[in-house]
């Protein structure tokens, strides 16, 4: 901050971010991505909502779906955590009808 004048009023910091190790990885990140957008793009709404659509479009029933990954319906996106979002990827396979 001290080789500008005037001197910044906020700090940086760098990042590193390191991959996870092959095995450790989540394979289907396009499932994963299709959810996260469907949840996000009505991010004020609940999952019951939000998820509505998509959990049709792929013909399996959203309560169950959302409940196999401990999710409450009520909840907003921004309250679901990563690994459960992962989770919701997962199960869509085990909730899709043959």
């Amino acid at each position: 901050a001290s080789s500008f004048s005037p001197p910044p009023k906020v700090d940086s910091a760098v990042i590193v971010l390191e991959p996870l190790p092959e095995d450790q990885r989540f394979s289907d990140l396009k499932t994963l991505g299709r959810i996260t957008a469907a949840a996000f793009g009505m991010r004020r709404k609940m999952l019951r909502r939000s998820l509505k659509t998509f959990a049709a479009q792929n013909g399996i029933e959203l309560n169950p779906w959302l409940l196999s990954a401990n999710i409450d319906p009520q909840q907003r996106p921004e309250t679901v955590s990563p690994s459960q979002f992962q989770d919701l990827a997962q199960s869509l396979s085990v909730q899709k009808p043959s």
